[in-house]
């Protein structure tokens, strides 16, 4: 039996799995994907707006050729801690199922070949981020194979009529890419803006595309419906039919939250925060610890620069547990 299971394995998940090597904790990480999974649905081409000390974890260094790292150098870089600290982790096995035991808990995985298999643990973190569930518009025509979640590069869309929903960092910079690679861009956002609370390198260049009428840009509209060769918009004039051949629906991401609740941790109910202690992130469950994203519920005011940070917290506290402290 381990003494801890972390369920994740992105920066934070990562984090903790580092501090509990530290103190020589034992310890094994399962991800259901590859390390750092949600970084590899990132923009192509995208550079962080965090600079690369503040994503470090296990007292690594992030050296990037610039403050601001590329989404390859991220890449490289938790690829590096994994294999420089030696980390016990293993992908692609999807946690299905966690139970309470007499001793501690039992863990249920799924792996690549459809395999199910075992791993007993006294006490579990669950650091499984929200990247993997998109919010859904919920309108007629969004499950058609047109509309995706995820933006990765527009050099495919060069020539086709694409419209991006959202307003916040990741539809901005879809929509400057899609423009840059010869697609005919249009943005609906339910916003009157989408000039505040971007990102400052992105600014300049948005609103040289909407000002300039380079993209169509409809504020203060939402997708009523999604036709094969046409989206249905709600705008400030009325109704208003789009020609169109993909929609990239980038309106935020939220956690599955129903691990949490299946182990009996209280979440709030307007911001579906889990009840945890901010000193020690141990949930009103014994014994289960939350970290990094997951702990901001759908606000989305969690991120990787403040979730790295949970892991020696967490280590820290089982240490003590682990001592009778």
């Amino acid at each position: 039996m381990r003494e801890v299971i972390v369920v994740g394995g992105g920066p934070c998940g990562l984090s903790v799995g580092a501090a509990l090597q530290e103190l020589e904790i034992d310890y094994l990480i399962l991800e259901k994907r590859a390390i750092v999974n949600s970084i590899l649905s990132f923009p192509v081409n995208m550079r962080f707006y965090s600079t690369s000390d503040r994503l470090e974890i296990g007292n690594i260094p992030f050296l990037s050729e610039e403050d601001r790292p590329t989404r390859q150098e991220v890449l490289r870089y938790y690829r590096s801690v994994v294999s420089r600290q030696q980390m016990n982790i293993l992908t692609f096995q999807h946690v299905i199922n966690i139970e309470r035991t007499l001793g501690g808990f039992l863990v249920r995985t799924q792996n690549h070949l459809s395999k199910e298999e075992g791993f007993e643990a006294r006490r579990i973190v669950l650091a499984t981020g929200i990247y993997d569930h998109p919010r859904l518009l919920d309108v007629p025509g969004e499950r058609m194979s047109k509309v995706m979640h995820y933006y990765t590069e527009g050099h495919s869309y060069s020539g086709r009529r694409v419209l991006v929903a959202g307003g916040k960092n990741s539809a901005i910079e879809a929509v400057i890419d899609l423009y840059r690679n010869g697609a005919e861009v249009s943005l609906v956002h339910r916003g009157a803006t989408v000039y505040q609370g971007i990102k400052p390198t992105l600014l300049h260049d948005i609103r040289n595309l909407i000002e300039k009428g380079k993209i169509s840009f409809y504020p203060e509209s939402t997708i009523t419906c999604i036709e094969e060769d046409h989206v249905l918009i709600q705008s400030l004039n009325g109704p208003v039919k789009i020609q169109n051949d993909f929609v990239f629906s980038l309106i935020g991401y939220q956690p599955d939250l129903s691990m949490l609740s299946n182990l009996g941790i209280r979440l709030d109910h307007e911001t579906q925060i889990p009840d945890f202690d901010p000193e020690t992130y141990e949930t009103n469950g014994p014994d289960i610890y939350v970290a990094g994203v997951i702990t901001g519920g759908i606000t989305n005011k969690v991120f990787i620069d403040d979730g790295r940070l949970h892991g020696p917290k967490i280590a820290n506290h089982i240490a003590k547990q682990m001592n009778g402290s």
